[in-house]
């Protein structure tokens, strides 16, 4: 037994040793270490908040139209002067209401359902011949009809739209803002 104990303490002290993986494998002979080359300090430190590195070749193509140079961006604003400065005029890409041309506030519209459906009723009412939508926000849905006829749209509107409820809440010469409420919604409890 004190035989086996040796051999362990052997085993154990030859596992412990450093071993020499090349000479093992049969590769070069070790060689003492060098140190690795330093690179050139860069002139601009790497931002990792930049922008990103292109990830295309630039032989390959992006896209069609990409050769053509972009479009020119829109001139600076003129120097501050205190508090006299005056901002420019905010162009609207909308233009008022041609002839025979009303714009329509409708509210509340809840949903879009909601929307197209009064706008499916609104066509139905004598005289609308176009409806155009512009926007739909919040429950407020803005169109553009074109209406002829003998009386005002306003009137028109009150006497009835098919399943609706109208009042008129506002009118001018370009203009009407009305309240809807479906006849749905007043058989509701509430």
């Amino acid at each position: 037994m004190a035989d086996k104990q040796k051999d362990d303490k052997k085993k154990k002290a030859q596992d412990e040793a450093p071993v020499d993986l090349a000479a093992r494998v049969g590769s070069r002979p070790a060689q003492p270490a060098t140190p690795a080359p330093v690179p050139p300090p860069r002139s601009d430190p790497q931002r990792i908040d930049g922008p990103l590195p292109p990830r295309r070749d630039p032989e390959r193509p992006t896209f069609i139209g990409g050769e053509r140079a972009p479009a020119p961006d829109a001139p600076p604003p003129p120097a501050a002067e205190g508090d006299a400065q005056k901002t420019a005029p905010i162009v609207s890409v909308r233009a008022a209401p041609a002839f025979g041309e009303i714009d329509l506030v409708v509210t509340p519209l809840p949903t879009p359902d909601d929307w197209h459906r009064f706008e499916l009723a609104l066509r139905k009412v004598r005289g609308v011949s176009q409806l155009r939508p512009e926007y739909y926000r919040h429950g407020v849905a803005k169109m553009r009809v074109s209406y002829e006829g003998a009386d005002r749209l306003a009137n028109v509107l009150r006497a009835g739209v098919p399943g609706y409820r109208v009042r008129v809440l506002g009118e001018d010469r370009a203009t009407i803002q009305i309240l809807v409420s479906s006849e749905t919604d007043e058989r509701r409890p509430g």
